[in-house]
């Protein structure tokens, strides 16, 4: 009796589960979780590890809308019993011990009875008749149902103790199902993904002939044929149902092209390509197959999606017909077609023209026979293109040259080519540096190519070599340097500067810097005639040259080819810096006399001339004997008026003839400079005395003679 009523509680707990497990609504079913959140099982399965097996869905025909149809249903499973059941409490604690304390006796030990009551459970839990809740299928939007019910076969875990590893139990299951469609043209089949135990493993579905797959949006999952595939659930990346569309077979669409992609014809001794592309569902891969044909006769066959064809290497000669067909076919035998039936031209196009080469006011006429075209730099290369071919279709015409990247010029039919030929990148520039720049270069090869493509895609091409000849004249680039240093654009120069002219930044386009000819003159004097670069790289101008006013320098160099440049260079020499005061005229006024019987002393007055050859104004003035005068101003020097003259005049007392320490006294507060300038006069005396004053002197000095005259007569005869 106690036996009996645990195997009645065990049945009811069987019933419960079972109940639970089948009762859910028939709309798509997802776990409460969104798409982007990642499934979690109840268990850990681990693929191959955990649970082994394979399920398999067979439909049969008919398939059509808004009527029934059958499937029959297969699923074997193999799960390793180290993995508890949801079908139990504590499913963490592994199967064996979750039956042997919830079915047996809980001593440690699975007896073969525990293992029994574990089948029946999984075989009852497994009854379904709802394909949907049993991890089978929903077909459009309709759970599949089991009238039949499944039937259900277990292989219960082994016995022995429950810690027991590398055990297994299993089950397996079989069903005939049945739905119904509805009245849309596309079937619908939800595949559930909700985390059951059946989902581990995969699921084989197998279509009717004529019908395939279509789109799923977790196809990356599927794998097999569009009619024959697989799903492997286990793989999806999100708790949501495997949506599949399916339909009834459609023959691949195809798309292909011929290359080059020519009107009607294709050339006869050039390869020519064609290429296909086919679109059907998710697991096909149509064939692709290419055939040609002469007459109705295959020569060649291709299974690829693309091929190359010479025609005359397939038996083709000038004038015939090739018939291309390629075929698309899919794994149900359904193909779609795409042809080409294209001339054989087997004649190149042909052209006459004429090249002419413009220098200046020149023109002539190249021989386009010879490979070399020799233009000078900056000639105008014109050349007119006539072209014609054999079929009387248009010629496509175009012109390439290397003379700046990516250059060309197309024309059709008839065309005037133009472009102008200099020097490359290769020759001398501004852009590198001084030592670069003084390097001898090799003149500029350019290539042209003329190419003639007819219709059929013959190409016929001519090509020519353009030699650039050295007619450019040297760059004369001219520095200043003033004192020793650069002179900026801000900067002047001034008499008395030590000025040099640098032409280190010069160049020939070709020519090396040494092998220049060099003529500088300043004002028309010849600095340098016929001079190499030595003597011209760093030029010192004469100071004698450099008056108060404008110069002009005028330099020109000459290269190897005679070509020849003259550059003028306009130079401003301004009044020398700081103050610069020099006496130009002096003089004394005549004696007045202010001492009575003599001049001395007497009182002159002294006029000096001064002139201020500078460009900053100074103060000056006159000094002698401790006395000076006021002092005056000077204005500095100007470009267009130069010095300009002022006087100054001071009265002074002579003690004597001497005009010892007269002198000039200025300074500059802006040219933070001063000094002196010493004064040198002679004076010739001149008395001057008035009638009275001279005739009672007059007879002074005769009384004295004749006192003198007595006293020396007297001493005479006393002796």
């Amino acid at each position: 009796m106690e036996r009996t009523a645990e195997i009645c509680v065990a049945l009811c707990f069987i019933l419960i589960s079972s109940t639970v497990l089948m009762t859910h609504d028939p709309a798509p079913k997802t776990l409460p979780l969104s798409e982007s959140e990642t499934l979690q099982y109840p268990t850990s399965y681990n693929g191959t590890d955990s649970v082994q097996g394979q399920s398999f869905l067979n439909f049969s025909a008919p398939i059509a809308a808004s009527s029934s149809l059958s499937a029959t249903w297969f699923a074997q499973a193999t799960v390793s019993d180290e993995y508890g059941t949801d079908l139990l409490e504590n499913q963490s604690l592994g199967l064996r011990e979750q039956i042997d304390l919830y079915l047996g006796d809980s001593d440690g030990w699975v007896n073969s009875s525990e293992a029994d009551d574990f089948a029946a459970m999984v075989a009852l839990a497994r009854n379904w008749t709802d394909a949907s809740t049993g991890g089978c299928c929903t077909f459009d939007y309709t759970p599949m149902s089991a009238p039949s019910g499944n039937e259900v076969s277990v292989e219960p875990p082994e016995t022995g103790p429950v810690n027991t590893s590398n055990g297994t139990w299993g089950w397996s299951e079989s069903a005939n199902l049945t739905g119904l469609t509805d009245g849309r043209t596309m079937r619908i089949l939800d595949i559930p993904r909700v985390g059951a135990l059946i989902e581990e493993i995969p699921l084989s579905i197998n279509l009717p002939e004529n019908w395939e797959i279509q789109f799923s949006p977790m196809i990356e999952i599927f794998s097999g044929e569009s009619r024959n595939f697989t799903v492997n659930r286990s793989l999806a990346p999100v708790a949501f149902d495997i949506r599949i569309t399916i339909g009834e077979n459609l023959p691949p669409s195809i798309s292909a092209s011929r290359f080059p992609a020519t009107s009607s014809s294709i050339p006869l001794d050039t390869h020519s390509s064609f290429s296909a592309a086919c679109n059907d569902g998710p697991l096909e891969s149509p064939v692709i197959e290419w055939s040609v044909s002469k007459d109705e006769s295959i020569l060649a066959i291709f299974q690829n999606p693309w091929f190359e064809f010479s025609p005359s290497n397939h038996g083709f000669s000038h004038g015939d017909v090739a018939s291309v067909v390629a075929s698309c076919t899919d794994s149900h035998g359904l193909a779609s077609y795409w042809n080409d039936n294209v001339g054989i031209d087997g004649i190149l196009p042909e052209w006459t023209g004429v090249l002419s080469v413009v220098t200046g006011s020149e023109q002539r006429v190249h021989d386009l026979s010879e490979y070399i075209v020799e233009v000078d730099a900056g000639s105008e290369l014109v050349f007119d293109v006539n072209s014609s071919d054999e079929m009387g279709l248009p010629v496509k015409l175009e012109l390439f040259t290397n003379i700046s990247e990516g250059w060309r010029q197309l024309g059709v039919q008839q065309k005037t080519f133009q472009f102008t030929a200099n020097q490359g990148a290769g020759v001398n520039g501004a852009h590198l540096s001084i030592d670069e720049r003084h390097l001898s270069r090799v003149p500029t090869l350019y290539s042209m190519l003329l190419q003639l493509s007819d219709d059929a895609g013959n190409i016929a091409y001519q090509e020519w070599a353009i030699r650039v000849l050295d007619a450019n004249p040297p760059t004369i680039m001219m520095d200043v340097m003033v004192n020793r240093t650069l002179l900026k654009p801000d900067d002047e120069i001034h008499e008395n500067d030590v000025l040099q002219l640098i032409f280190s930044k010069s160049f020939d386009d070709l020519d090396s810097i040494e092998n220049l000819t060099w003529t500088v003159s300043m004002d028309g004097t010849d600095l340098i005639t016929n001079g190499d670069w030595s003597s011209i790289e760093t030029l010192e101008a004469n100071s004698s040259l450099l008056r108060l006013g404008n110069h002009e320098v005028t330099a020109s160099a000459t290269d190897s080819s005679g070509n020849t440049r003259t550059e003028t260079y306009d130079l401003i020499v301004h009044p020398m810096r700081g103050a610069h005061l020099v006496v130009i005229d002096q003089s004394l006024s005549e004696v007045a006399d202010i001492g009575g019987s003599s001049c001395y002393p007497c009182s002159m007055t002294y006029t000096v001339q001064i002139e201020n050859q500078g460009s900053d104004p100074a103060f000056a003035r006159v000094c002698f004997g401790g006395n000076c005068s006021r002092f005056e101003e000077f204005s500095g020097a100007t470009l267009e008026g130069g010095a300009t003259a002022s006087t100054i005049e001071f009265e002074l007392a002579l003690v004597n003839e001497s005009l010892e320490g007269l002198k000039v006294e200025w300074d500059s507060a802006i040219a933070e400079t001063h000094g002196e300038i010493p004064l040198e006069y002679s004076i010739d005396q001149v008395i001057l005395v008035t009638e009275g004053p001279q005739s009672g002197a007059l007879v002074a000095v005769l009384l004295l003679t004749i006192v003198v005259l007595y006293v020396i007569r007297k001493s005479s005869a006393d002796q």
